[in-house]
């Protein structure tokens, strides 16, 4: 189990939609519609229930397919994570398998192995989900083990020093001896001032080697609330069975006052910032050109969702053409926009090829981004993009847990599970110039942060 990076969300800004010929962000940025209306041609319907205790629950039926997806996200991420209290989110999605009242450590994963399911949970800065794919006839086994872990999880020390240990060796295995993995660390905290997204999702090693058992009862008592909860179960169902079925197992879980509403504030973007890491795992030398640029469904976020299809989407990207293909100047090249509920990043990465300077390789990365700034892309590689977009939204919704997901996140996050669709639709209805705007609002000096990656020998004199 590791902290797991949203799924692409693409979307407008919080409540709006564009479906007039022009309207304005939050920050004053001309935002053009579309006079095309790009309708989804599809739906996902589904129906909702909140219980006395504050839990909602949120039921898809997808006839035909005889499975069905369990799905719990809370609304607890490494954001609400304070200092000295890092890797707490990440924690508890180690804790949540090790036994609850009625079901003993690894008592989980055999009873869901056994009925032909499978499970996980992931883990991200802005909320954590725990979710079981399984037969149709299986929904009850499901519905009782996230019933029984948010009722009354069973924490020991022993637990917690296992699971802690755990931990560390996983960070030692995915973080500190994988190449360029601190580099994509040091991103953040250069970016970021405020400190909700300036840490890692797996957290520091010494907040959690301090963690108390009552930090962590505090921790699974506040955010682990029937309130803080959203329970989505998509598959060939019934809905009133299915109500039914879960207020028999999470009607009595006893209400618990939820955390308040957390939001991420931070400072006016004062770059251009630099910072440099030496990497005794890398091969290659290696640059990060981000921009920090508005929170997801924000719409000049909703703008820049084009942008990596057009300049770096497979071998159509002609960005990436030029540098990987023709030019040979990087070995490997991709941009992506990280949305968070927060500040988010538009993220370049590139590996150099030997010989070329990193320096020669940011100025072409960045003079690209300054010409489509300047000159926005064609409307033949928006049309292009549009077909990508909506193929993303076909296979957002081809699977019981790909749809349990996706309600999920815009359930928690939104408070309106609906809204997904409102937003493809907007990104599908966004012109070339509106997303020239964008990207001539995103990438400026004052946005961006560069970290440069060097390769060093660990047991040379650069790693002294």
């Amino acid at each position: 189990m590791i902290p797991a990076k949203r799924k692409i969300a693409a979307a407008s800004g919080a409540g709006a939609r564009l479906t007039s010929p022009v309207s304005y962000g939050s920050e004053g940025l001309l935002i053009r519609a579309n006079h095309v209306n790009h309708a989804v041609g599809f739906d996902i319907p589904f129906v909702t229930e909140t219980l006395g205790n504050g839990l909602r629950i949120l039921v898809a039926p997808q006839p035909g397919v005889p499975i069905v997806t369990v799905d719990v996200t809370y609304d607890v991420g490494s954001r609400v994570e304070p200092p000295g209290q890092t890797g707490f989110a990440h924690l508890f999605e180690h804790l949540m398998f090790e036994g609850s009242e009625n079901v003993g450590k690894g008592e989980h994963f055999r009873l869901v192995a056994e009925a032909g399911g499978q499970m996980n949970g992931t883990t991200s800065e802005d909320r954590t989900n725990y979710y079981e794919t399984l037969p149709r006839e299986a929904l009850d086994l499901g519905l009782f083990l996230e019933a029984d872990r948010m009722r009354a999880l069973v924490l020991t020390q022993e637990k917690l020093d296992n699971q802690r240990e755990a931990v560390k060796e996983e960070k030692r295995l995915r973080v500190d001896n994988q190449p360029y993995a601190s580099s994509f660390e040091a991103t953040d905290l250069l970016a970021y001032d405020a400190f909700p997204y300036r840490h890692s999702v797996i957290g520091s090693m010494d907040d959690l080697g301090a963690a108390t058992l009552e930090d962590a009862r505090r921790f699974y008592s506040q955010y682990y609330a029937p309130g803080n909860a959203l329970l989505a179960i998509a598959g060939d169902v019934e809905p009133e069975h299915v109500f039914a079925r879960a207020r028999a197992y999470f009607d009595d879980i006893p209400p618990r006052t939820p955390p308040a509403p957390f939001t991420v504030e931070d400072e006016i973007p004062s770059g251009p910032r630099r910072t440099h890491v030496k990497d005794p795992h890398a091969a290659l030398p290696a640059i990060h050109v981000n921009f920090k640029v508005p929170e997801r469904r924000h719409p000049i976020s909703l703008a820049l969702s084009y942008v990596p299809r057009i300049l770096t989407g497979g071998e159509s990207g002609s960005l990436w053409r030029r540098l990987v293909k023709d030019e040979e100047i990087a070995l490997s090249l991709s941009l992506s926009l990280d949305e968070r509920r927060g500040p988010s990043l538009f993220r370049g990465f590139a590996l150099a090829r030997p010989d070329v300077p990193l320096e020669r390789l940011e100025r072409e990365i960045r003079d690209a981004l300054s010409e489509f700034a300047e000159k926005g892309p064609s409307e033949r590689e928006m049309e292009r993009a549009r077909r990508n977009l909506a193929a993303e939204a076909v296979r957002l919704t081809q699977t019981t847990q790909a749809i349990a997901f996706l309600l999920s996140e815009y359930g928690v996050y939104d408070g309106d599970a609906s809204l997904w669709k409102n937003d493809f639709e907007a990104l599908l209805d966004m012109d070339r110039e509106s997303v020239r705007e964008a990207a001539a609002f995103a990438f400026t000096e004052e946005r961006l942060s560069v970290v440069t990656v060097e390769p060093s020998s660990p047991h040379g004199p650069e790693s002294a």
